[in-house]
């Protein structure tokens, strides 16, 4: 087996896992629909008063941004995988 029948091969990999990866980060930090975001806003009961106020903490929340770079990412990875394979010989 040559070099180049094991490249495409070796493409289509790391397409595959850069999507997964991609896919499930997305949606492990809470698939959310907006951007990323550094910071969430939690509410927090004060216990004397009973009043609701905002208290912001740190918090990784992947945005759709994440998830599109990774698949687009990947799909370039399988269309170079795809053309290398176009261009190889019929015969090797």
């Amino acid at each position: 087996m040559s070099t180049t029948s094991k490249l495409p091969r070796l493409l289509r990999g790391a397409a595959l896992v850069v999507g997964l990866a991609a896919s499930g980060g997305w949606l492990a930090t809470g698939a959310h629909l907006g951007w990323t975001q550094t910071s969430v806003v939690q509410l927090q009961r004060d216990e004397i008063t009973g009043i609701d106020f905002p208290v912001r903490r740190a918090a990784f929340v992947a945005g759709v941004e994440v998830l599109a770079a990774g698949l687009l990412l990947a799909g370039g990875l399988g269309a170079t995988a795809l053309f290398l394979d176009r261009r190889r010989p019929a015969g090797a």
